[in-house]
């Protein structure tokens, strides 16, 4: 996996219209099946539940497994000599947390699927972590085979803007130091958009991702990360 953070003046500069901290990732995956691997024994290891309050560990326990069986049973052990839409979906969220934590100091959140009462499939944001400034970014990840979807996951957090994200706050909370959850009720927090890329200029799809409809509303925020993911 190669990882590309695009210097700013690669792309429009937004510096004049809002405070958000903006960052361009790049990243190249030539060969998916390590990443596959390493996927599924990151969440495989059930570890993260053990420092959490009594409470949580019962909740997460009984959601978690079931979640990781279905994911390991029915999508990695299905995956041969290509790739489908539903692995895609969890190597774009796998590689942006890593490139987040890597170039950024991120503190990764276990894949919102494990926190959550529904088996498989997520109704919200698919991942999270927490950045060096101590704001909560709430992720969304598409993965199209032969397109570039970052309109799509663009939209998709425009709509969940104190919707979807403040739904959540429950099942993020064991997670979050105090100094995040005083940004999160003071109205601060951020937000990845990744999403895999089939083109010839990733530099072009960042521009169009920052001259959107959808950014207006994303940027008056305080940090977003643009991650293409190209497979």
């Amino acid at each position: 996996m190669k990882i590309d953070v695009i210097k700013k003046t690669e792309y429009p500069d937004l510096s004049s219209l809002c405070s958000c901290e903006i960052n361009c990732i790049h990243i190249k995956i030539s060969d998916y099946k390590p990443i596959i691997t390493e996927f599924e024994k990151q969440i495989s290891d059930t570890s993260w539940i053990n420092s959490l309050d009594e409470l949580s560990k019962l909740a997460f326990k009984a959601n978690a497994q079931k979640t990781i069986d279905k994911i390991v049973n029915d999508i990695i052990a299905k995956v041969t000599s290509s790739l489908t839409v539903d692995i895609g979906e969890y190597i774009v969220s796998y590689a942006a947390q890593h490139a987040l934590e890597l170039k950024f100091n991120h503190t990764k959140i276990p894949l919102a699927e494990l926190l959550k009462e529904k088996i498989s499939g997520n109704p919200g944001f698919d991942f999270h972590s927490v950045s060096s400034n101590m704001y909560l970014i709430f992720g969304e990840a598409k993965f199209s085979l032969d397109g570039t979807p970052r309109a799509r996951a663009l939209n998709q957090i425009n709509e969940f803007i104190d919707d979807r994200d403040h739904a959540e706050l429950l099942w993020l909370q064991p997670f979050l130091h105090s100094d995040t959850i005083t940004h999160i009720t003071n109205g601060h927090k951020g937000y990845t958009a990744a999403f895999s890329f089939n083109g010839n200029n990733v530099l072009t799809i960042f521009s169009n991702a920052l001259e959107s409809d959808a950014i207006k509303e994303i940027i008056k925020h305080k940090e977003l990360y643009l991650i293409a993911v190209e497979i």
